[in-house]
């Protein structure tokens, strides 16, 4: 009994030793793991980022003693991923850049930098919406609204994205979310003056607005349609078409002195010959004799025989108007 009590107090002498000097032996290597670590990155970032995530576990087992080594440990981690991502990115492998930032994001979220956390959701900002406008380009809607909802989650304000997805919208056919997205568009670029996105918001809206209106026309709903036009006009859309379009509603409704306008407003923008301009000069005639001035309409019903209602409009001259 005696023999097993010196050797089980033996054992424990000899255990505790060899436990010590396998903890310092073990915070030894953590810290040579360290400055290896510190070299790879030099050469290898992204093998440096993994090894160093062995570190940081090293140290954990080590407990209370390692824990300046990993508080190191920890503040390299972040960075050097985010530069992974950055290196990718300067190749244009945009795909594993996008991985690389949202595990930058990961890292800086566990160890607390708010710094390298901000500019990681920054690139991943501009890569969502690349890649949601890619999909947009090639038909592949939902997966574009799936990216570009990425990147709004992270900045809600983003107007390039904001605008994409208002392209998704028209795409899938629903104006009125393309017209939601595309006024918050102007609104967000506005307060940071991106006039290609204000610009182009605009001119999706106007270019839908007058594709309602020229639709209204064609269903001879003529209030709808110069109410949409001039919504259009407003957005900064002004086309030949959409100005003939206009004057002959504006007649329609006996606006005569509207319909005069915007049909000179059309010839502007129109080719300078006989026959593109004989449309208008044909709107406006009609104006004048709806409102009783027969010189004016002989003078623009003359310079309306053109095309192919060149002898309608001769007809009008000299048999009805007998103008001079």
């Amino acid at each position: 009994m005696k023999k097993t009590l010196i050797l089980a107090f033996a054992l424990t002498i000899v255990s505790t030793f060899s436990f010590k000097n396998l903890q310092a032996q073990t915070k030894e290597e953590a810290v040579l793991a360290f400055n290896s670590t510190l070299e790879l990155s030099k050469t290898d970032m992204a093998g440096a980022v993994v090894k160093m995530q062995e570190v940081v576990k090293m140290c954990a087992a080590i407990g209370k003693e390692a824990d300046t080594l990993k508080m190191k440990a920890t503040t390299v981690i972040p960075v050097w991923q985010y530069n992974v991502g950055n290196n990718l990115k300067n190749d244009k492998k945009f795909d594993q850049a996008m991985a690389a930032y949202e595990k930058s994001s990961e890292f800086a979220t566990a160890y607390g930098d708010d710094n390298i956390k901000e500019k990681s959701a920054s690139q991943l900002v501009l890569l969502y919406t690349s890649k949601g406008s890619t999909y947009y380009k090639a038909d592949k809607a939902d997966s574009a609204s799936i990216f570009l909802d990425k990147a709004l989650a992270l900045n809600p304000e983003y107007s390039k994205a904001i605008f994409t997805k208002g392209q998704v919208y028209k795409k899938k056919g629903d104006n009125t979310k393309m017209l939601e997205n595309m006024q918050l568009a102007i609104t967000t670029a506005t307060k940071t003056n991106d006039t290609v996105i204000i610009k182009a918001a605009k001119n999706m809206i106007g270019s839908s607005l007058n594709q309602e209106g020229i639709a209204a026309y064609n269903k001879k709903m003529y209030t709808d349609a110069v109410t949409k036009l001039n919504s259009a006009l407003e957005y900064g859309f002004k086309t030949k078409d959409l100005y003939y379009v206009l004057a002959s509603s504006n007649n329609s409704l006996k606006k005569y002195d509207d319909a005069i306008a915007a049909a000179n407003a059309g010839m502007a923008l129109d080719e300078q010959t006989n026959e593109k301009l004989a449309r208008y000069y044909l709107v406006i005639a009609q104006a004048y004799e709806a409102k009783k001035d027969i010189g004016n309409a002989c003078a623009n019903y003359k310079k309306a025989a053109y095309g192919p209602n060149a002898a309608s409009v001769n007809k009008k001259i000299k048999d009805e108007l007998k103008c001079q």
